[in-house]
């Protein structure tokens, strides 16, 4: 159920006006189930990266607002580990900064520092930087590509993912109820001739560090994956959300094998649509339709000194215009069944997509159930803003007036304590104020 009691408190001390005729309030009787659901912000998106400074931070929400976006998962938390002159952390001063300025709006995930790996103790040391996040709030572990691609010790060998020092970090994770955002390896072609031919030169030319086909630096791309799966395989009551489609967008049997084989993985679309899209949509339709609880809703998208749109290279800035079209080019691939149409992140292929048109049921959980069964334990109680009005309203009667178009709805729906909703039983709420009442408006 909505369990927050102050909500609740509001609710019975307010003077209610009658119930609404249905879609009166929202104006949106007629629109589809997800332009509604993006009108109310009830969007989350898994994976993006935000500079926590208030111009960063501004620019993101503005661009969450026009998308409909309620809720974004910043990956980029940082470490927890005390700053050098022994104040807040990194992880400690973006979060402050962003729930001061924008209250609701985001979670962080913490980042693991890998300082003294060689050192006695590591391992510990690591347990309780996993402990102090969970304190300070982190709603996850964000461990980026650097396992077994660039961190290495001190005698120069990789340090992989399946590293048993880490394996007391996988676990405790689990025993918190911390999901671990986990990125391995990358696309086939980042190890294949860096060349001209290659198809993502476009990328690779900008990135020359993105490229490990060097053999005597670094592993093949499959050897990566299967440490991986071992990781997963070991630590059973830890859920891994595997990013980037499962870090392997280019094999849907794998993917489709792998979250078969390992009920706590989950995986991310963040940035590899361009490449799902690629395949048949009826097979990617049928892979979605069957692992619908396991996909998350995520882009990839930054925002810095400059936006990047699931992916960048040296072409001009993109603008808050060219942030738009790539979600709407999200909603345009899992929403309709479009064929043959140029895809959100250019720099990443010359290519099409075709859309794979998901039934309402299934959009939603990737839009915004799983998630929030996902992050349950960290999610914000919802936030309801009443808009100020000049003249009261006329009581008793069913909502027509245009002044409810000035207030934005809230969804309520019932939830249980594990995150499982009920849409069934839900209603949208509206607020507004005059000198005299606060009104609600329910569907």
């Amino acid at each position: 159920m909505f369990a927050h009691s102050k909500f609740h408190c509001l609710l019975l001390s307010l003077l209610l006006i009658a119930p609404t005729a249905p879609g009166a309030a929202s104006g949106a009787g007629s629109a589809e189930p997800a332009d509604l659901w993006r009108r109310e912000h009830r969007l989350i998106d898994l994976h993006q990266h935000v500079g926590c400074t208030t111009q960063h931070l501004a620019r993101a929400v503005r661009i969450m607002d026009a998308v409909g976006l309620g809720l974004v998962v910043n990956l980029s938390g940082g470490f927890v580990t005390p700053a050098r002159d022994g104040g807040p952390s990194e992880f400690e001063r973006n979060k402050t900064l962003a729930d001061t300025l924008h209250p609701g709006r985001f979670l962080h995930y913490m980042s693991l520092d890998y300082s003294g790996w060689d050192d006695p103790g590591f391992s510990e040391r690591a347990v309780e930087q996993i402990e102090t996040g969970h304190r300070l709030g982190a709603a996850g572990l964000k461990e980026y590509k650097r396992l077994g691609l660039y961190l290495r010790d001190k005698a120069g060998n990789l340090i992989r993912p399946d590293d048993p020092k880490l394996d007391p970090v996988w676990k405790r994770c689990g025993d918190l109820g911390l999901p671990v955002s986990i990125h391995v390896a990358d696309p086939k072609a980042f190890w294949l001739p860096y060349n001209e031919r290659n198809e993502r030169w476009k990328e690779l030319k900008d990135h020359k560090s993105w490229w490990f086909g060097d053999t005597n630096k670094f592993p093949p791309w499959k050897d990566l994956l299967e440490s991986l799966n071992r990781v997963i395989e070991r630590h059973p009551k830890t859920t891994f959300v595997c990013v980037h489609f499962a870090n392997n967008a280019e094999e849907l049997e794998w993917v489709d094998a792998a979250l078969d084989r390992h009920p706590n993985m989950m995986a991310d679309l963040a940035a590899r649509i361009p490449e799902i899209g690629r395949h048949d949509p009826r097979r990617v339709r049928r892979l979605f339709l069957k692992h619908q609880d396991r996909i998350l809703f995520g882009t990839d998208f930054q925002v810095y000194n400059r936006l990047i749109l699931g992916s960048s290279g040296n072409e001009p800035p993109p603008t808050d215009a060219d942030a738009e079209l790539f979600f709407a080019k999200h909603w345009r691939w899992l929403e309709t069944r479009d064929r043959d149409w140029a895809h959100m992140t250019p720099i990443q292929g010359d290519w099409t997509i075709s859309s794979i048109g998901l039934p309402p049921e299934v959009l939603r959980k990737i839009y915004f159930d799983n998630a929030r069964k996902l992050l349950v334990r960290s999610l914000p109680p919802p936030t309801l803003r009443a808009r100020r009005i000049s003249q009261d309203l006329p009581l008793g009667q069913p909502v027509r007036n245009s002044l409810w178009e000035l207030a934005e709805p809230v969804r309520i729906e019932q939830r249980a304590t594990d995150g499982e909703v009920n849409p069934a039983l839900g209603t949208s709420v509206r607020a507004l104020w005059s000198e005299r009442y606060l009104y609600l408006a329910f569907e």
